[in-house]
Parts: C-alpha cells; structure tokens; sequence
C-alpha cells in the first residue's frame, strides 16, 4: 500500500511536470490534491520535511502564471502548519479559472488552435523558403492568438533557430522565459543565440531582466555562468555556477562546467 508521504510526492511531482509543460489548472489541482492528503494523514515532521521544499517549489510555479498573478498579489507562501490555509486560497482560484475556461467554447478554442497552427505552419514555409519577413509575419499573427499556449514561444524560437535565424529568436525567447526562468531548453537556446550573433551582452542583458522580475533559477543563472566565461569572465562564472548548485546541488552539467571554467580563472591569476 502506498504510503501518504509518496502519495504527496506523486501529487506535486505531476503538478511541477504539468507546469513545464505550460498548463494552468493541472498543477494547480495536483498541490490541492497534495494539500488534501496532507491534511488527512498528518504527516510526520520528517516526512513533511520530505515534502516542504517541492511544495514550495510548486507554489512558486503557480504564483507565476498569469491566470493566477491576475487574480493574486502576492505569491502562495507555504509555512508549517499552514495546508489548510493554503487549501483555501487555492480551492476558489481553481474554480475561477476553471469557470473563465469555459466560458470559451470549445469550437472557439478549436478554431484559435487551428489558426495558431496554420499561422506557424505558414511561417514554416516562409522560413524554407528564405522569406524571414513574410514568416516573421505569421509568427506575430500566432503570438497575438495566444491564450494559454505558454510552449508556442519556445517552438516559434525553435524553429527560427533551426533556419539559423538566432537574432529574431530573441523576440520569442523573451516571453518564453518570462513564464518559465528555469526552462532548460529556453536558456540552452538564449546562449546559443547570443553566441551565434557574436554578442554575449544581448544575453547577458535579457537574463539580468528576467532575474529582476522572475527571480533567480539554477538554468538561468547557469546560462549566464556560460555568457560571462564567453567574455573570459571566469571568476564571475564560477561565482555563478555556485549559486545555481545551492539552488539545485544535482545538476551535474553545472557541476562539470563548474571545474572548466575554475581551471581557467586559475589560469587567468
């Protein structure tokens, strides 16, 4: 029988994947669903110890989407004891967004769908066939259409990446991050964009925006680790890549670059 602990781990490990997917109430119904059977089974202090930090983690995810930041001030903030309190907050947000949701019908929600996919794949054939302006046109046409699609800014990016278009993938980078600063792809993407034109700086001045509204996240600090070591700025990578292990100790890339870039500031004394 599955213990409650794990039942909780399951609960919000779906809500951090549904997050990153770009969903809006799935996540916010698996840390309710958490919430409950933490309630209910009252848990022990080692085991709610086991389970803070990625609750945590979730409400901060949620605290950044637009369908809550539009109704919320101020973030979700989880202390001891607090389930119930957290539970009540989030319980009427669910419902209100769930109501909103359906008040766009599902043939408008087709039709938006469909005409974000023709617009994108029209841009797709622009780009084929060396029309940049004509595909940055449609891009835009399915960039306005946007309702809750939060992964059409990193597949817009993507595929102007791919026609080697690395300066006009800025523009798509941008909000791709501003809903998630810890997409890994979005900030591989951001510094290989700004290596391909040649200009660090564009990069280094994007994530310096995005870190004074958004935050700090391991991938976007690790992004500009690599952006500054590519301006032979060493010691303030290293000083990076530390910063993004105490936020996250298990990622082993930033770990591997980390010993790279502390030879070379030793080499640069």
């Amino acid at each position: 029988m599955t213990k409650p602990v794990q039942t909780v781990v399951q609960h919000l490990s779906r809500a951090k994947a549904a997050f990153l997917k770009g969903q809006t109430l799935r996540p916010m119904v698996s840390i309710a669903e958490a919430l409950k059977v933490m309630l209910t089974a009252q848990l022990h202090s080692t085991e709610l110890q086991k389970v803070a930090s990625l609750l945590r983690e979730n409400l901060q995810n949620v605290s950044k989407l637009e369908a809550v930041a539009a109704r919320r001030k101020e973030p979700f903030v989880f202390q001891k004891g607090g389930e119930k309190q957290i539970l009540a907050q989030l319980v009427p947000l669910i419902r209100a967004i769930h109501a909103d949701r359906k008040k766009e019908s599902m043939e408008a929600v087709r039709a938006r769908k469909l005409n974000i996919d023709k617009a994108i794949n029209h841009a797709q054939n622009a780009l084929s066939a060396g029309k940049l302006d004509e595909a940055k046109e449609y891009f835009r046409q399915a960039a306005h259409l946007y309702v809750d699609e939060d992964a059409m800014y990193l597949i817009i990016a993507t595929k102007l990446q791919a026609g080697e278009f690395f300066k006009e993938s800025f523009e798509y980078l941008r909000p791709a991050l501003q809903k998630n600063n810890n997409d890994r792809k979005a900030c591989d993407m951001l510094v290989i964009a700004s290596q391909k034109i040649g200009k660090p700086d564009r990069g280094l001045v994007l994530i310096k925006k995005i870190r004074e509204k958004q935050g700090d996240s391991p991938y976007l600090l690790f992004a500009q680790a690599r952006l500054s070591a590519r301006k032979k700025q060493f010691m303030e990578a290293v000083k990076l890549c530390k910063q993004a292990l105490s936020m996250d100790p298990e990622l082993m890339e930033v770990k591997k670059y980390l010993r790279k870039v502390e030879a070379k500031a030793a080499k640069a004394k």
